[in-house]
């Protein structure tokens, strides 16, 4: 990669990360918006000033758009099943994981070793799809019969990089794909507002969910319809549920009762699966038929736990990173943090945003803008005086 292409695409790749506008970071820069359209289109450069500018509000060096390195590739997410979130949302979470990756890859950070199969079975027969979701529990040190008792940590273990998300991809929680061929998944966690919380049995089945079409629809190209969505929805939905319930298993804690709310919240409060999960599962096992699922859900619906369960399942969180980062050799975590992100020109609140599985504050919006903390400009101020640059807010990160 030139230089030339070097500053536009990451400039392109920045924009997006922090779910900025051309015109939004242009104003913010004080520069003119057809600018930064020329140059992401590596059409023409920006000046030193300009970028300059540019880099303040993105909150990094203007070294960062020269140093060395090809931009990060990346497979593209099953689109389609995000429908019902805005393209800037899903730009926003896909471009962040981007710079995410590329930060480490070139901080050379020691990852586990990616072991996830891929799957070469056919995704219509749903025994294979079992078998599939045996054989990852296999890989990820989790014993036939037992509960995945960390599901972020059980992906993390078959070297999936992890990461939180602020927000929703609108109804939808989750986000995989690959980038430098390295399995990447971001989940949404909780918020502080009771209406946006995410129940931790949610959580751990958005992760399976997504380790489901990592391993499954590795290679293939986005849906062509609404029908194929759903279908390959379907698939990592079947996936899921057999990663966290195994059939045998579950049907063998059953013991022989009649499948009620009652014996469902037992068998949840044990596999940490929700109990309209539990439903569907058990309805796919054959064990019970369309009439008793459909009594079931309705017996839900009256009692109002569809948003809210009996046996909270507690949220959960990645390890790897935080574990890396602290083996640096600065003599606290938020050195370590400030050094690593110092050395690649990135501002640290970038690294604080990937470790940050706290509840998110409540937002009436979809998707807020990634906060950043402010850098001072590289250069002398220049004697004639040009437009301010605005700075996106500061948000507060609380300190591990």
């Amino acid at each position: 990669m030139s230089e030339d292409t070097r500053v536009g695409d990451r400039l392109l790749r920045l924009r997006l990360g922090n779910g900025l506008g051309q015109q939004e970071l242009a104003e913010r820069a004080g520069i003119a918006a057809g600018s930064i359209s020329m140059a992401e289109r590596n059409l023409s450069w920006l000046d030193p000033r300009a970028l300059d500018a540019v880099a303040a509000v993105l909150d990094v060096t203007p070294a960062y758009f020269h140093r060395p390195g090809a931009e990060p590739t990346f497979t593209t997410p099953q689109l389609r099943a995000y429908a019902d979130a805005s393209q800037r949302t899903v730009d926003r979470v896909l471009h962040d994981s981007r710079t995410a990756l590329d930060a480490f890859a070139t901080l050379d950070l020691r990852r586990v070793a990616d072991t996830l199969p891929i799957f070469d079975g056919d995704p219509n027969d749903a025994d294979e799809i079992e078998r599939a979701a045996a054989d990852v529990r296999t890989l990820a040190g989790i014993k036939e019969g037992d509960r995945v008792g960390n599901a972020v940590r059980a992906a993390e273990r078959l070297g999936v990089v992890v990461l939180p998300m602020d927000s929703e991809l609108g109804r939808h929680l989750g986000m995989s794909l690959r980038i430098n061929d390295v399995p990447v998944i971001r989940v949404s966690r909780s918020s502080t507002s009771p209406e946006h919380a995410v129940p931790g049995d949610r959580q751990r089945f958005t992760v399976a969910h997504e380790l489901g079409h990592l391993v499954l629809h590795a290679g293939r190209s986005q849906p062509v319809s609404a029908a194929d969505a759903t279908r390959r929805e379907n698939e990592a939905h079947r996936f899921a549920s057999a990663l966290l319930a195994p059939g045998d298993a579950v049907i063998n804690d059953l013991g022989g009762a009649r499948v009620s709310l009652t014996a469902l919240t037992r068998l949840k409060e044990k596999w940490g699966f929700s109990i309209k999960a539990f439903v569907t599962r058990f309805r796919q096992l054959g064990v019970i038929d369309d009439d008793h699922a459909r009594s079931l859900f309705k017996q839900i619906s009256a009692r109002r736990w569809n948003k809210q369960e009996p046996i909270e399942v507690g949220n959960e969180s990645a390890v790897w990173l935080q574990k890396t980062l602290t083996q640096g050799t600065q003599p606290t975590f938020e050195r370590n943090v400030s050094a690593v992100s110092t050395s690649i020109g990135l501002s640290a609140a970038y690294f604080h945003r990937w470790l940050d599985w706290s509840p998110a504050a409540a937002s009436t919006t979809e998707a807020t803008v990634s906060v950043l903390t402010p850098r001072p400009s590289s250069r002398q101020q220049p004697t004639r005086p040009i437009a301010p640059v605005h700075r996106l807010p500061v948000r507060h990160v609380a300190n591990d």
